[in-house]
């Protein structure tokens, strides 16, 4: 179904769609064609291995500016937001009660979010991806259609999805071999981003969990880290740590990876999410899993955040 967001995406570039009223049956479509399907992903042992590296990483192209101040989405935004809406009308709404009474959200309804191409939107199309331009619009759209079936379906839904657009922004050319040919797949990973930590007053930028560089080389984290979308299931994750000497940075971290340790932590309007402490005790990490961009990783990461969880809310 990636692929059909990923059509649909340039059939919305056609005038004729307009002319001959097909926006939105195509978008309906789109939500209709992820009804059927319902597979279980295989992925008990799923290893992640890069591929066919590139010499250097791959961007979405920044969304150009003509000037004028104008909220009007484009065609594009506006069938993908019409897509995901009918979703989460369908599929979201009617799942809100049971999943937060079970404290997690169906893998029925999981997979067919993932069949929607949720993950795909923030990768760039020479990589897998759906959108040519890079647009924190296109996304808070998708975030706030999806959020009106339920906060915290939409939540687990949208988690991996974090971790994918982190890759395409910030990792480099082996990281996103390693990483993103899983989240273009049929069966994405389960993901989250983990910035949180569990003390009031949380200010992001004063992060307790911990990096030091060890002396064979790599990272060696300690920390916790608080209301990780899907924790218990995650097979990776961007974890935010202090690195010593340089502050916060954010660090690739496989579930498999000896250390980690998962704890219940449901938060009020997203039990759903089925998020869970994630807890580090010397969790030894290879030199490339640290995210280093071109810019400042770690505050674009923090600022794309605050945007979500608005725009969820």
């Amino acid at each position: 179904m990636s692929v059909g967001l990923r059509a649909l995406n340039r059939f919305a570039s056609l005038d004729l769609v307009d002319r001959l009223g097909l926006r939105e049956p195509a978008a309906r479509f789109l939500h209709g064609a992820s009804k059927t399907t319902s597979r279980t992903a295989a992925t008990a042992g799923r290893t992640f291995a890069a591929a066919h590296a590139r010499a250097r990483p791959a961007r979405q192209r920044p969304t150009r500016h003509d000037g004028l101040f104008d909220l009007t989405p484009t065609d594009e935004q506006r069938m993908l937001r019409d897509a995901v809406r009918d979703f989460a009308a369908d599929k979201l709404r009617p799942a809100a009660q049971q999943a937060d009474d079970t404290l997690a959200t169906p893998q029925d309804l999981l997979a067919q979010a993932n069949e929607l191409g949720l993950t795909i939107v923030g990768v760039p199309e020479e990589l897998g991806g759906a959108v040519e331009q890079r647009s924190a619009v296109t996304s808070v759209l998708m975030s706030e259609a999806l959020a009106h079936g339920d906060m915290g379906i939409a939540v687990a839904c949208l988690a991996p999805a974090a971790v994918s657009t982190a890759l395409s922004l910030w990792g480099d050319a082996d990281q996103q071999a390693t990483y993103l040919p899983e989240f273009v797949g049929e069966h994405p990973p389960a993901a989250a981003l983990a910035i949180l930590e569990p003390r009031p007053l949380f200010n992001p930028f004063e992060l307790d969990t911990r990096a030091r560089e060890a002396s064979g080389g790599g990272y060696v984290l300690s920390g916790a880290k608080a209301l990780v979308p899907r924790a218990a299931d995650g097979e990776v994750f961007i974890v935010a740590a202090r690195l010593e000497d340089r502050g916060p940075a954010l660090f690739i971290v496989e579930s498999r990876t000896a250390g980690i340790s998962v704890e219940p932590d449901p938060g009020m309007g997203i039990r759903a999410a089925a998020t869970g402490r994630l807890i580090l005790e010397d969790v030894k990490l290879p030199a490339g899993a640290l995210l280093t961009g071109e810019t400042d990783p770690y505050r674009e990461c923090v600022h794309l955040a605050r945007l979500a969880w608005c725009a969820l809310a």
